[in-house]
């Protein structure tokens, strides 16, 4: 004998399985690491001397121009080496933009 599932049952199953996972924790600082950003860049002294310093970077950028400075660095400074980090997932991009907001 088989058994019937009901529609509610199926719904709740569905909504269960597509609901989004939680976004996995990022360390911002390991992440600039592994991105190679402290290559060019420095943050309390430690760091690349080729670029800009980040240290105060959140004084003077709002998360928006950091984000588009992320996504398309040669806007800002057309001269600039540093590449697209476009392919960021969203996660890691918010954990990114969230560090470089909070060097004040």
């Amino acid at each position: 004998m088989r058994k019937k599932v009901s529609l509610a049952g199926l719904g709740l199953l569905l909504l269960f399985s597509l609901a989004a996972a939680p976004a996995p924790v990022v360390s911002a600082p390991d992440l600039a690491r592994r991105l190679g950003c402290w290559a060019c860049h420095s943050v309390h002294e430690q760091g690349g001397k080729t670029a800009l310093p980040l240290d105060r970077i959140g004084a003077h950028l709002n998360p928006e121009d950091l984000r588009a400075a992320l996504i398309r660095p040669r806007s800002r400074q057309p001269q600039a080496l540093m590449p697209s980090y476009a392919h960021l997932r969203p996660w890691e991009m918010q954990a990114l933009v969230d560090y470089l907001a909070g060097l004040k």
